[in-house]
């Protein structure tokens, strides 16, 4: 085997290209760097112009400070910065940029062309291309800074091979900017493209910000927090349940006003939204995190697209408390005033359903009940102020296919969901229960001896204590063999040997669809799913005002814990436009 070739230092302009290849990914990259350069110089409006989705041409022209004449050369060499000035200061980073890496990495592998100039001074231009000073000198201009980026990777074809169709690269560009505009309400963004504007953000409130960019869809359902936890701070906006996307492409986190992509945040949001959101959709959100320098390093990205935290577990505790805390202070379906006094009385609710009393004292004449305020501890989040959530009086008008209640709410049409409001009462009620009084448990006059497959054998083995906590007595009866000697209460009225077979088969496939979840819950929450009343039970009007009247109890009345809803409303207007009784 022949030697290698010996170890050398690489030219300088070899050197730069692959320093750059860290920092200029794509066109939206140096539209970041920029921008983020615009906003260290105190810009009040930033200007983004693009052609050929940013590889022909990026131009972005702010009102900024400026660069003195004289430190414009080194602008474009690397390391040089004025954001910093010793190694300790990465500790206390307040900027946006700090590696004194951007331009000079902008600068070889495209045509750059900078004017500047600062107040009371002459404007300066310099021109570099590819690494190589072109030309510096006087020039003429407004206070602030233009920087024009044309061909970009015009000495690296191999660059451009990888970048995606224009379309998605320009749809890239546009996310950068929407998340530096959330970064910095109080500046003006305007984004054209081919001379059509694209984006246009006035000057404005952070909440403001963040419901323009989280679109109208989102804006016309959205709630804000804020909160002051052992961390930090937290603000932002978010979306309810009923506008969760299918991608989480309507997500944006900011620490310390920085926009960053931050797995630990969006945990901690999806935590928060868990059980009120279908497993298959996220949470459409902006969130906003202020925390002491020192508590988080932005030093470890080439991009500073991410971050790392000190207090990762305390900083997720604070994140999912004050969303979670948001989300059950609002009724997650329209509030609609209550009606009038003399409104006739809806039937007297019965009992016929498991977790359904006949009557719940404390409740009107619709069977609605006065409710308390919710606690903190009742919805296990700490110190959170009472609240009661508004329900609709709703009036049981029949069932339709077997599987919606059809409700009416003073001139609205309702239909519920009696399998997903039933297990979500079973759901609440089982953990309370186990709270309160512990096991519920109803033994079995003649125990059922039951066969079970290998893999529900094997679910078995770690299985025993939790299913006991529920209320399950199983006998081991042999390799795969069990005898069941008890059920929880609550399943009394179905068929003890199904209800304890869908259990295991729910938990079969690593552990079932709520993997992450403690088994405790996965196991109530496939006790109360089982036991609910199904899609085709036939149950009378006294059973549904029933069910209607436990839920209006349940702390998230309006979704089951699989994030399914438990009911829908149809506004009359809308009706009335299917008849063409309205335009």
């Amino acid at each position: 085997m022949s030697a290698g070739p010996g170890i050398q230092v690489l030219p300088q302009s070899a050197a730069e290209r692959v320093a750059a290849g860290e920092v200029v990914e794509r066109p939206a990259s140096v539209v970041k760097e920029l921008i983020e350069n615009s906003l260290d110089a105190g810009a009040r409006r930033i200007v983004i112009e693009i052609g050929g989705a940013g590889q022909r041409l990026i131009r972005i022209s702010d009102d900024g400070a400026g660069i003195p004449g004289a430190e414009v050369p080194l602008a474009f060499q690397r390391f040089a910065t004025s954001k910093i000035r010793t190694a300790e200061d990465l500790r206390h980073v307040r900027t946006y940029g700090f590696r004194g890496e951007a331009l000079p990495s902008i600068a070889a592998v495209a045509r750059v062309q900078m004017v500047t100039r600062i107040q009371g001074a002459d404007a300066v231009k310099i021109v570099i291309a590819g690494g190589t000073r072109q030309g510096l000198g006087p020039a003429s201009g407004p206070q602030g800074t233009t920087v024009g980026v044309e061909d970009l990777f015009f000495n690296t074809p191999a660059r451009r091979r990888f970048l995606k169709s224009p379309a998605r690269e320009r749809a890239v560009i546009v996310d950068t900017v929407e998340a530096l505009a959330l970064a910095a309400p109080e500046v003006a963004f305007r984004l054209t493209d081919e001379d059509q504007e694209i984006l246009w953000f006035p000057p404005e409130t952070f909440a403001e910000r963040a419901r323009r960019v989280l679109g109208p869809e989102v804006a016309a359902h959205a709630l804000e927090v804020s909160a002051i936890g052992a961390t930090g701070t937290l603000g932002g906006v978010l979306g309810t349940p009923q506008v969760a996307q299918r991608r989480r492409t309507h997500q944006w986190f900011l620490v310390n006003n920085r926009p960053v992509r931050s797995p630990l945040l969006a945990r901690a949001l999806a935590q928060a939204y868990h059980t009120l959101i279908p497993e298959d959709r996220h949470p459409a959100a902006v969130l906003s995190v202020r925390l002491a320098p020192e508590d988080v390093d932005a030093n470890v990205h080439p991009r500073k697209a991410e971050v790392r935290f000190v207090r990762e577990r305390e900083l997720f505790e604070d994140v999912e408390r004050a969303v979670r805390r948001t989300l059950h202070r609002v009724p997650l379906l329209h509030v609609i005033p209550a009606l009038p006094p003399d409104a006739p009385a809806d039937a007297a609710t019965a009992g016929g359903l498991e977790g359904v009393p006949a009557h719940a004292p404390g409740t009107g004449t619709l069977g609605v009940p006065h409710r308390p305020p919710l606690t903190g501890d009742a919805l296990d989040i700490t110190d959170a102020p009472a609240s009661d959530l508004p329900w609709p009086p709703i009036r049981v008008i029949g069932q339709l296919a077997l599987t919606y209640i059809i409700g009416q709410s003073g001139k609205d049409l309702v239909l519920i969901d009696q399998h997903a409001a039933h297990e979500r009462i079973l759901f609440e009620q089982l953990i309370a229960r186990r709270a309160r009084e512990g096991v519920q448990a109803q033994g079995l006059v003649t125990p059922i001896v039951l066969e079970l497959t290998p893999q529900e054998a094997a679910v078995l083995t770690d299985l025993e204590a939790p299913l006991r906590s529920l209320g399950f007595d199983v006998e081991l009866f042999g390799p795969k063999t069990v005898r069941l000697t008890a059920v929880p209460a609550i399943a009394g009225h179905r068929a003890p040997g199904e209800v304890f077979r869908a259990c295991l088969r729910d938990l079969q496939d690593d552990y079932g669809p709520h993997a992450g979840r403690s088994l405790e819950e996965r196991l109530t929450i496939a006790t109360a799913c089982h036991t609910a009343v199904r899609a085709g039970d036939a149950i009378d009007p006294t059973m549904m005002a029933g069910l209607l009247d436990a839920l209006s109890r349940a702390a998230d009345p309006f979704s089951c814990f699989h994030g399914r809803p438990t009911m829908v409303r149809v506004r009359a207007p809308e009706i009335e436009r299917w008849f063409y009784r309205r335009g």
